[in-house]
């Protein structure tokens, strides 16, 4: 098996059902938890991908159960122990049934003291979460009413929601998450904590609110979920560099959402770029590029994201502007998503949508026609003697344009016409 082969569903299952057997024949109690018994409790029920199992063996019992060499005890002072599984099977959390101290860092807990299953079952996070399942029996074990909320499709905070999103502000986005990827609704008084409490995002990492809002506006429900970031206030914390309208009802909030519901397909860079092209009106790239790198988004993701949002006014009014400048634009690997977002965009603002029709006219164009193959590259530029440097991409810029509008059809032309500019070019620079 290889290094990205996937978890196997049945065995990633066996491996868990034989972890808590184990447990269970060195007297102690272990149920599944959380995340695993939320999944299968679901209608229609859905595969747990990956299990944690809580215990109320402390984390030197756990480990002498399962030995040192086949657990890690990285989270031990909180009670978790990671049992080492395979590839197939993936690690599993075990953790000691446990009360949480303060959350001085917002999401951490400062300290942890061990208790029974319902104690443990009170401090998680929503009660679809705070169930545990017997997989010997084949018992739920719900002290929080966790199943009837999960038949009522609802998410609602364990106890006083104020206290489960002061303890832990991710839990703002993972409730928006939740909703979002489950087709719930938030209860009300979980919703007015997700409301009262969305600034305190400002204290929660940028990468732990990036995975958050990505799952999100990656799900087929992202709509509903950008709704909700936007109904809360959230998407002003998760995204730097917003100001969002203060009434829903502003029209490039309206907007927004009108042209979301009008896109294919979701997708997390479109709706990015989407969103500052719509709520950051004339978006300066620079300061997308600045807000994107505050996300801590990955490098090729921001190009992504800024090219888009650069791009999408080109496609509306492509039918106006010189084809090799178009046809550049069209066998760019983000064409098809740009060209999406310029049709809901055009087609909302009521916008012409010639350009639009005349980019979907050459992108069935055939594959040689629309994107030839470049007659030159860099090495071959080497070859004809020419130097490396910053006039490289001009160069091959000006012979893939005489290329593509047919004035330079073969090598030996295109050769001629590289060393013209060049020397053009470096004249220029004397």
């Amino acid at each position: 098996m290889t290094e990205s082969s996937p978890i196997v569903v049945e065995k990633a299952r066996l491996f868990a059902v034989k972890t808590v057997r184990k447990l269970r024949k060195a007297g102690f109690i272990a149920y599944f938890a959380g995340g695993c018994v939320r999944d299968q409790e679901m209608r229609p029920p859905q595969d747990p991908h990956d299990y944690d199992i809580a215990t109320n063996a402390l984390p030197d019992q756990i480990q002498e159960v399962f030995t040192k060499k086949k657990t890690l005890a990285i989270g031990a002072a909180f009670g978790v122990i990671t049992l080492i599984g395979t590839r197939a099977t993936g690690n599993i959390e075990i953790a000691t049934f446990r009360e949480d101290t303060a959350y001085s860092d917002g999401r951490h807990p400062d300290g942890v003291s061990f208790c029974n299953a319902e104690q443990d079952a009170l401090r998680r996070d929503f009660t679809i979460n705070g169930m545990f399942y017997d997989p010997i029996d084949e018992q739920v074990i719900d002290f929080v009413n966790g199943r009837a909320d999960i038949v009522a499709k609802v998410i609602r905070a364990i106890g006083i929601p104020a206290e489960r999103f002061q303890e832990d502000k991710l839990r703002i986005l993972r409730a928006i998450r939740l909703a979002t990827t489950l087709k719930f609704t938030i209860h009300a008084e979980t919703l007015a904590a997700v409301n009262q409490f969305a600034e305190n995002l400002q204290q929660v990492s940028r990468e732990r609110i990036l995975v958050e809002l990505k799952r999100t506006l990656d799900s087929d429900n992202y709509q509903r979920g950008l709704e909700l970031l936007l109904d809360t206030g959230a998407l002003t914390y998760a995204v730097p560099g917003l100001t969002l309208p203060e009434s829903s009802q502003a029209a490039n909030w309206q907007s927004l959402l009108a042209i979301t519901a009008a896109m294919p397909a979701n997708d997390f860079l479109s709706t990015l770029a989407l969103i500052f092209k719509t709520l950051v009106p004339d978006a300066i790239l620079i300061d997308v590029r600045a807000s994107l790198k505050q996300m801590k988004m990955s490098n090729d993701d921001i190009r992504t994201v800024c090219w888009m949002v650069d791009h999408v006014d080109q496609f509306i009014n492509a039918n106006s502007a010189p084809w090799p400048q178009i046809q550049r634009l069209l066998i760019d690997p983000h064409a098809v998503n740009t060209l999406a977002i310029a049709t809901a965009w055009s087609n909302h603002h009521q916008q012409s949508t010639a350009g639009i029709e005349f980019c979907q006219q050459k992108l069935d164009l055939p594959l040689e026609q629309l994107d030839p193959a470049p007659l030159l590259d860099g090495k071959d530029l080497q070859e004809m003697g020419l130097h490396p440097g910053p006039l490289f991409s001009k160069v091959l810029t000006a012979v893939r344009d005489a290329q593509l509008t047919g004035e330079t059809t073969t090598k030996p032309d295109a050769a001629v016409l590289a060393q013209a500019v060049f020397q053009q070019l470096s004249d220029a620079l004397e």
